[in-house]
């Protein structure tokens, strides 16, 4: 306490003198310099209100976060493993009916619905959701003096922050192209490949559609609902690009056409 008072004594001394030096300067010197004292000044009360932390606090703190990461852990491992379970049992079954089937048209529904679905299976591997336990790595973290804890609960922080932003990330209109491209093969294939008409095709891709899409929005959102805790309970705000909005979607099929409804 003694040290972050000196240092404190110090800054403000230093401030003083830059603050009376700084008018002698054009108006645009002292705006800058202005700008820099503010910043300066910020981040040293920042660092000093974390080393004023008191102790208790720290400790509610790191219990939360960890609590938060092991949850968002939970979630992230029953999603991989229930969507990779769900896409081999459709995989194996579509492609056993295809084996046994003697109709064309089933063996050719299933050719197509078995090769979408193991698409499905190998996009879990290359998924940004991985069943990792990095729960434990936080947990293994030293917390035995007070600068341990308070790097301790930052990392901790950190990563809670990050995982909400890849959870919003993840939802966005990049991360459903990929699908959609192999949804529309497995259309085109239907109607032009297989000489069928082009409503089948279309019940194809929005098939598909209804699995891929079901996939992308079950992804966790566990990270973004804990940070907000996290905030509401100790302060602070959320990062800045966290999106708020939700998407609303229907698949529309029928004898007169087909479409997809989404509502923003």
């Amino acid at each position: 306490m003694q040290l972050n008072y000196l240092a404190s004594s110090r800054l403000s001394h230093m401030l003083s003198i830059l603050a009376a030096r700084s008018w002698a300067f054009r108006p645009i010197d002292k705006f800058c310099r202005l700008i820099t004292m503010i910043v300066v000044m910020a981040f040293f009360s920042s660092f000093a209100e974390a080393q004023d932390m008191p102790d208790a606090i720290v400790h509610q703190r790191i219990d939360f976060l960890q609590k938060s990461i092991s949850n968002d852990q939970k979630g992230t491992i029953q999603w991989w493993y229930g969507w990779l379970a769900g896409y081999s049992v459709l995989t194996a079954g579509q492609g056993a009916v295809w084996y046994s089937s003697q109709e064309t048209t089933l063996r050719q529904d299933m050719a197509t619905g078995a090769a979408t679905t193991f698409l499905g299976l190998i996009g879990q591997f290359v998924s940004t959701y991985q069943p990792q336990h990095f729960a434990v790595k936080f947990s293994q973290l030293p917390e035995g003096t007070s600068a341990e804890r308070l790097s301790k609960m930052t990392q901790m922080e950190k990563f809670l922050t990050d995982r909400s932003a890849l959870e919003i990330e993840s939802r966005k209109w990049k991360a459903h192209l990929p699908s959609l491209g192999v949804n529309l093969a497995s259309g085109l294939v239907t109607w032009i490949g297989f000489h069928r008409t082009v409503w089948d095709g279309v019940a194809n891709f929005a098939l598909n559609c209804v699995i891929s899409e079901s996939q992308i929005w079950t992804q966790p959102l566990r990270a973004k609902k804990e940070l907000k805790r996290y905030h509401e309970r100790f302060g602070g705000n959320e990062s800045v690009g966290i999106d708020r909005r939700e998407i609303n979607y229907n698949f529309i099929v029928s004898a007169g056409g087909a479409g997809i409804r989404i509502v923003f």
